[in-house]
């Protein structure tokens, strides 16, 4: 019976312990027309109650950090928000990436990405730069990491956004520090125009300088086998361009390797300071443009060269290349661990904006990977959509994915927080769980002007807990108002008008500051109860033979006689 508790209880203890009711986290901000992102969430890793969130505020366009220390209980602004005067402006425009994502390095060094850019640049001409805080994001000091301003040549800029992804080693003397973002141009005629790249940058000493940023796609369409498989995809003849497009222009030629590229990369680091990053392909002068394919590209020597293989070929069911495929990799599973990809993508390609949340794993180091599994437990038939997933691992391997959700929409564009996880490695998954605890109702804010601004729902992960951030439009019809069903057209809101603020939530697995949940500690006090029973009955029994005098020594067995057989 012992035995089957302890057992039982390790299973309960995988359990979640409580949601905790939501809790607004920019109400410091009385601005009546206040509207931010989801923010970019990341939980200090030696101290589970300290985390912050990277956001934007649109109107004012810049970025600011949110702060916590009391384990998502309060939240407050930090006082000096990171900003480069010489690049004020940190919004980027582009959908399902943060706006400011955000990680820890040693000790309290706090990094904060950005893009950055100035009236004169206007939002075509755009830098990388990197914030970065000794002191857990009380004071800060600031790198360019990529200067669009210095790059111009013949009209052409680079226009580097979004930004998409911090990942910190914090092994060495100083932090190693790699930075993701898309780069893009501007200023290219037609039939010319220059592919997106995902590219990857790398500081070596702790975010005070950066190398220079590297296309993490190497020489992945120099092979024509691959150039062949993604225009063979498309579902007509990707080749047509030819007899109408200018001579001698990249789009009179399709397929070559300088019309091929990359969307948004995510980027992860494993236990030996190798960095992976995925992304999926893009196109430029080809059309139609071929389904994306979803690539990983690895690096052994700190981001100066990569090697790419294909997590999954070319296809309609890979969804849009501007979303990105975020991937994670945790202890176990293989002997160099194991890689994780969350992706949107969708079973009925040919369902206008439909698109659901899948899930695979690789075991040898990106070179195979699982089938796709697809996360939501919804009915398929339904056809509700679930978008832009976030996934992130908790230091025991706990996998936990959350993406926006259409299930509980009462019909008028608006979409919850859902949520799933895995404790054994992404083999199974738990039940979908319902994060925020109201619709967010979409027609007002930044996302129902079709300003395109629809991050991730925020997400980090610690073993007691995983927390959750999200946009919310709530109190654009008053404070503590309901999600209404009501047109804000005809109402004379006008779409998109209302606040946008930010909501977080956590879904707690064990105390913060040790302890188990009470799962676990109920099995512990059955234990400790069955163990108690034991001792009274064995005391009894001592107590009974006491009475009966000492026991008398036994003699041997003598040994038996065997019957005669037959």
């Amino acid at each position: 019976m012992l035995t089957a508790l302890l057992f039982q209880g390790t299973t309960l203890a995988a359990e979640p312990e409580r949601i905790t009711q939501p809790i607004q986290a920019t109400r410091a901000d009385l601005d009546p027309q206040r509207t931010y992102a989801a923010p970019s969430l990341a939980v200090h890793p030696d101290n589970p109650q300290l985390i912050v969130g990277g956001t934007l505020e649109f109107r004012q366009k810049q970025c600011q950090l949110i702060r916590s220390t009391d384990g998502g209980t309060t939240w407050r602004f930090v006082e000096n928000p990171p900003v480069l005067n010489s690049f004020p402006y940190c919004l980027h425009n582009n959908s399902n990436a943060f706006q400011a994502p955000v990680a820890w390095g040693r000790g309290n060094n706090l990094y904060m990405l950005s893009v950055g850019w100035d009236e004169q640049d206007t939002r075509s001409k755009v830098s990388i730069v990197l914030h970065r805080s000794t002191d857990a994001g009380d004071s800060w000091s600031s790198t360019v990491v990529r200067d669009a301003r210095a790059t111009e040549r013949d009209g052409i800029n680079e226009n580097n956004r979004p930004v998409t992804d911090i990942a910190v080693d914090t092994r060495g003397s100083q932090d190693i520090v790699y930075v993701s973002y898309r780069r893009g141009y501007s200023g290219t005629t037609s039939g010319n125009g220059r592919p997106s790249m995902p590219m990857v940058a790398v500081s070596t000493d702790s975010g005070q300088t950066f190398s220079e940023p590297v296309p993490v796609i190497a020489d992945q369409f120099e092979q024509a086998a691959t150039r062949d498989g993604a225009i063979r995809s498309t579902t007509t003849v990707a080749n047509a361009t030819t007899t109408t497009a200018v001579p001698g222009s990249l789009a009179s030629q399709p397929n070559q390797a300088a019309n091929f590229g990359g969307g948004n990369p995510s980027i992860t680091l494993d236990d030996r300071g190798n960095v992976y990053a995925a992304w999926k392909s893009a196109y430029s002068n080809i059309s139609p443009a071929p389904p994306a394919g979803i690539f990983l590209s690895r690096s052994t020597d700190r981001g100066a060269t990569w090697t790419v293989t294909q997590i999954r070929p070319f296809g309609y069911q890979n969804g849009s290349a501007f979303i990105i495929p975020q991937v994670e990799w945790t202890r176990g599973g293989g002997p160099d661990g194991t890689l994780h990809v969350v992706y949107d993508g969708s079973d009925r390609p040919e369902t206008n904006s439909y698109s659901t949340i899948y899930y695979t794993r690789s075991t040898d180091n990106g070179q195979t990977w699982s089938d796709p599994v697809r996360l939501p437990d919804v009915d398929e038939a339904e056809l509700v959509g679930q978008y832009i997933a976030n996934l992130s691992a908790a230091p025991n391997g706990r996998l936990d994915v959350a993406w926006w959700d259409t299930r509980d929409d009462p019909g008028i564009r608006s979409n919850d927080v859902y949520y799933t996880y895995s404790t054994d490695g992404g083999r199974t998954w738990a039940r979908n769980i319902r994060v925020s605890d109201q619709t967010i109702d979409r027609r007002f804010g930044v996302w129902g002007n079709n300003f395109d601004q629809n991050s991730p729902p925020g997400l980090a992960s610690v073993n007691q807990y995983a927390i959750f951030g999200w946009d919310d439009t709530r109190f654009s019809r008053g404070e503590g108002g309901p999600v209404l069903a009501e047109d804000p057209v005809a109402a004379g809101v006008g779409v998109g008008g209302g606040v946008q603020d930010i909501f977080v939530s956590t879904v707690q697995f064990a105390a913060v500051g040790g302890g188990a949940s009470s799962a676990a500690k109920a099995v512990l006090a059955g234990v400790v109860g069955l163990v108690a029973v034991g001792l009274v009955l064995l005391l009894v029994t001592m107590s009974s033979r006491r009475k009966d005098g000492p026991a008398r020594p036994r003699r041997a067995a003598e040994p038996k006689s065997e019957a005669p057989v037959g």
